[in-house]
C-alpha cells in the first residue's frame, strides 16, 4: 500500500509543478533584469537580479541554484529576461529555464516506478 500511496503523491506533485510552471509563464511578468551578484546560501549560490516593476525596484534571488558562479551562463552585469510573479517577491525564474518541467518528469517517472512495484507485487 505504501508504494501505491507514495507513487500517487509523486504523480500528483508532477502535475502540480506543471500547472504552477504554466501559470507562472502565462500570468507572470516577463521583464528584462540585470544580474547583479550571487548570494551564497549554505554553500549553494543563487543569482540575484535587479529590475523595476511598476515604479518599484526589486533585488530578487533566482530560483535556479548555481554550483559555481564562474560557470554560470550569465555573469554580473548581463541583462537577463526573468519571469516575475508579483505575488512571489522571493524568487524569479529565468526565461528559458525548464527546471520545474524536469523535476515534474522525474517525479512522474519515480511515481510510475512505485506504482508498478505495487501492482507487480499483488
Amino acid at each position: 500500500m505504501f508504494y501505491l500511496l507514495f507513487g500517487g503523491i509523486l504523480i500528483f506533485s508532477c502535475f502540480y509543478l506543471i500547472v504552477k510552471s504554466i501559470y507562472a509563464r502565462v500570468k507572470g511578468e516577463h521583464i528584462a533584469s540585470r544580474l547583479t551578484s550571487f548570494s551564497n546560501e549554505n554553500g549553494t549560490y543563487y543569482p540575484v537580479f535587479n529590475f523595476n516593476y511598476q515604479g518599484q525596484e526589486y533585488n530578487i534571488t533566482g530560483a535556479v541554484p548555481v554550483k559555481d558562479p564562474k560557470s554560470f551562463k550569465y555573469q554580473p552585469g548581463d541583462t537577463v529576461n526573468v519571469i516575475f510573479v508579483p505575488t512571489n517577491t522571493k524568487y524569479v525564474d529565468i526565461e528559458g529555464s525548464y527546471k520545474d518541467f524536469l523535476y515534474a518528469l522525474g517525479f512522474f517517472l519515480a511515481g510510475l516506478v512505485f506504482m508498478l512495484i505495487y501492482f507487480r507485487s499483488r
